[in-house]
């Protein structure tokens, strides 16, 4: 069954009549009554009572022609729907971010796209951006921005800003404004988790250095900026962070950034996504802010 015989089908039903309905979907009167032959044998049964005058449904007839009818509008309104695909933007922006650009650029970028598409909804997801590079990688997560990025054909990532990596201590504690690698074992420092971007630039930039990270005296490792911050801005320890994240608190002095001697780290923020995949309208349009804003040079090839 195709829907060259259906339509065949529909119109001899609805003009009862195979010349009639040959002329009206320009084909010729064998090769419709072909369609007829071709369906009522692979449907085991008689659609159409034939007589020198007019051809009329059989009761069998009657009842496909209304599954008939819904092919022909399903499959229609399925063209449809696909043609409009490209060019619609609309439902929901689903976006994963990490912590740092959750707190840095996601809002700004947000702020944007909605004005652009004041339809548009959001559900903007927090990871680490491990977590969130697993989750592209294995189709779980259509777009992501994240501080870090793990090497593989499967993913594209595209550098949207430079970011830099600070070490802070609340202004009570008196720490030097410059401090040396050796007396990092000397405080107690307040983490992120294990996954998380930050961390590990800090971590691997002072293996670079050859500093073994287990010596560092972490009393305590949390899963939330907020909390972080505020366990520094205690004094309950030191930390690493991303300046811009912290940058109301450094101006107004409720925390002190120190400079670790010879070690300056700055990574980028990345977008990503997978190489593989064809972005929906709505995730794609937000691509193309970030291409604009960031001057992105290269394109998505979609």
């Amino acid at each position: 069954m195709d829907f060259k015989q259906i339509e065949a089908f529909i119109s001899v039903a609805k003009l009862k009549s195979f010349s009639k309905a040959a002329n009206s979907i320009y084909l010729s009167q064998p090769t419709i009554s072909s369609h007829i032959s071709s369906l009522e044998k692979e449907l085991s049964v008689q659609l159409f009572d034939r007589n020198s005058k007019e051809v009329n449904l059989t009761p069998a007839g009657k009842c496909f022609l209304d599954y008939a009818v819904d092919i022909i509008n399903i499959r229609n309104t399925a063209i449809s729907n696909l043609s409009d695909f490209n060019s619609t933007i609309c439902g929901t922006l689903n976006l994963s971010a990490s912590t740092t650009p959750c707190n840095t650029i996601v809002p700004a970028l947000i702020n944007k796209f909605s004005s652009m598409y004041p339809d548009i909804s959001f559900n903007i997801i927090e990871q680490s951006s491990g977590k969130i590079v697993e989750d592209i990688i294995n189709l779980e997560c259509e777009i992501g921005i994240v501080g870090s990025i793990t090497l593989s054909d499967k993913i594209k990532s595209f550098c949207l800003v430079e970011d830099e990596i600070v070490f802070v201590s609340s202004p009570t504690l008196n720490i030097p404004e410059y401090i040396d690698l050796s007396s990092l074992t000397k405080y107690r420092f307040i983490m992120r988790e294990k996954n998380s971007a930050t961390r590990r630039t800090f971590e691997n930039e002072l293996m670079n250095m050859d500093f073994n990270p287990n010596k560092l005296n972490i009393c305590c490792e949390v899963n939330n900026l907020d909390t972080l911050l505020q366990f520094v801005k205690a004094g309950t320890g030191v930390s690493i962070v991303s300046k811009e994240v912290c940058s109301d608190y450094i101006a107004s002095n409720k925390l002190k950034v120190s400079k670790i001697e010879g070690m300056c780290i700055k990574r980028c923020i990345y977008l990503v996504i997978n190489s593989k995949r064809t972005l929906t309208p709505t995730a794609r349009a937000f691509f193309n802010l970030c291409k604009d804003q960031f001057h992105l040079k290269e394109d998505l090839g979609i």
